[in-house]
């Protein structure tokens, strides 16, 4: 399925940005920013890909997408916590 796939498009786009998002976002760098980003993504996915099956997300397949969704829209209201690159500069 993913044997094609271009950066251009839009599951190379979507994989682009998670990439490198998804790094900061481990790193605890930018935090706030990045989450809400990839929040959004999330919801955009879930929109995209799982609601026209039905809003249900048990049925449609849609939970890992509202997981992360919610789970990044927490980390953007509660930023990254102390062992976080974003606390280690707030120090300095």
């Amino acid at each position: 399925m993913f044997e094609k796939v271009e950066v251009m498009s839009l599951i190379g786009a979507a994989g682009t940005i998670e990439l490198i998002l998804g790094g900061l976002l481990v790193l605890g760098l930018f935090t706030r920013p990045v989450a809400f980003i990839l929040c959004g993504e999330m919801a955009f996915a879930y929109f995209i890909g799982h609601f026209p099956r039905g809003f249900i997300p048990l049925l449609n397949g849609g939970n890992a997408a509202i997981l992360f969704c919610f789970s990044c829209l927490y980390l953007a209201c509660a930023g990254g916590g102390v062992w976080s690159v974003d606390a280690v500069m707030r120090k300095r």
